[in-house]
């Protein structure tokens, strides 16, 4: 079937007409910014989406690799037999690791600097389990943690301005049971490691020992303020967290990582989005530049068209000539599109260090992103989804020139020649 189409009277007459020159500079000039203007919307519609796809895997890799995806604080006070407590929500089967926490606000102080900061009392194992921020440590080691010891984030690290091995202090609030705040409790502290993950995390978070944050909080034995979970499907958050909120047998807030980061994850989904439509937009606009240019060639091609009606030829073959002489054009500029989009997909990441380290800046601030790089991930149905729809758009274009190359009237044509 393929060698009778290509051997087909009117794929024959297309290729001819395509490989012969027009007289017409502006139907070559037309012919050639469609082609052009449907390969950039291929190339760039396909690295879009790639860089889409980078920053969506980096969120749920990186950002997702530091912070629980799910969270059940105490409404009121603590929660007590925690151990217990944290092995029941532990069997559900969407929960693949758990840990307590306890959480409080505190200001580090080192010499003339101070600086406020979210201080989470951990049990390092069961933090690791669940968080593995051990994977961006910078300095220091997260062997163990004791009580004497904090780990903080690199951007707290230079506000206050130590580094491993520094000593700082650390103030915290106590509250009397009406909720005023009775005193501050301080302690000294060596900082024992420096994570580097990007993002306000940085500058927000600081890590102590649970144990020692209860005995300075003054909490009673055996309580925390909450639990940590990790879940095998990080997009299933807010219905787990309903779930395990449920199970649990005390008054508790749920927290799921949509609802405090979510924002990042919601603003690449309409990054994406608005792309993909504008640049089929442009694809489209590409396309329909074949409308002009089938126009001005039938036009061209009158004479030509009229003798081979007058010599029999079918209206459905000139409408299939002109159909595969219009979709040619976005063939080429499809692949060429396709190509170039794979290969700048490919090397976009370190064409952007190149440019970064060219220029002495970085182009993403990770005090506000959470990485100062371009990251890049290349899916192949967005590939496959891009050429179908400007192959598409490309046929489509084609169909009313096509169609009124074959109502050429041959009396009215010949009869003024």
């Amino acid at each position: 079937m393929r060698t009778k189409l290509f051997q087909s009277l009117s794929w024959q007459l297309a290729r001819r007409y395509r490989r012969t020159r027009s007289g017409n500079a502006f139907i070559r000039f037309i012919s050639a910014s469609s082609t052009l203007g449907i390969g950039l919307g291929v190339a760039v519609l396909i690295l879009a989406l790639s860089v889409m796809n980078g920053f969506e895997q980096a969120l749920k890799d990186r950002l997702l690799a530091v912070i629980p995806h799910v969270e059940l604080h105490a409404m009121e006070g603590q929660l007590s037999d925690w151990p217990d407590t944290l092995t029941t929500l532990s069997w559900h089967p969407a929960v693949s690791a758990a840990a307590p926490y306890i959480k409080s606000n505190g200001i580090l102080r080192q010499g003339q600097q101070v600086k406020g900061a979210a201080v989470r009392g951990i049990l390092l194992p069961d933090e690791l389990g669940i968080t593995n921020f051990d994977r961006y440590l910078l300095a220091g080691t997260l062997v163990s943690l004791a009580d004497d010891q904090i780990v903080l984030g690199l951007g707290l690290a230079d506000a206050i301005g130590v580094k491993v091995g520094d000593q700082l202090q650390l103030m915290l609030p106590q509250f009397n049971p009406d909720g005023r705040l009775a005193r501050s409790q301080t302690v000294v502290l060596t900082v024992s490691a420096i994570i580097q993950v990007g993002g306000q995390l940085d500058y927000q978070q600081a890590w102590v020992a649970m144990p020692a944050l209860a005995g300075w909080l003054a909490m009673p034995e055996g309580t925390v303020h909450g639990f940590a979970f990790q879940l095998n499907d990080v997009f299933a958050a807010p219905q787990i967290a309903r779930e395990l909120g449920m199970l649990s047998m005390e008054n508790v807030y749920l927290q799921d990582w949509m609802r405090t980061q979510g924002h990042l994850y919601q603003d690449i989904q309409m990054v994406r989005s608005i792309i993909y439509l504008v640049l089929a937009l442009v694809i489209a606009v590409a396309c329909f530049n074949i409308v002009a240019t089938l126009v001005m060639a039938v036009r061209e091609k009158e004479s030509d068209i009229a003798i081979l009606l007058t010599m029999g030829l079918a209206p459905g073959a000139v409408i299939r000539t002109f159909m595969w002489l219009g979709w040619l054009n976005g063939v080429v500029g499809t692949s060429i599109g396709a190509l170039i989009g794979w290969l700048l997909s490919r090397y976009i990441e370190p064409l952007f260090y190149l440019l970064s380290k060219v220029s002495g800046k970085s182009f993403l601030d990770p005090s506000i992103y959470f990485i100062d790089f371009v990251p890049s991930l290349f899916l192949w149905r967005d590939l496959v989804w891009t050429v179908l729809i400007a192959l598409s758009l490309s046929l489509l274009a084609t169909l009313y020139p096509a169609w009124r190359a074959s109502r050429v009237q041959p009396a009215r044509v010949l009869g003024q020649k």
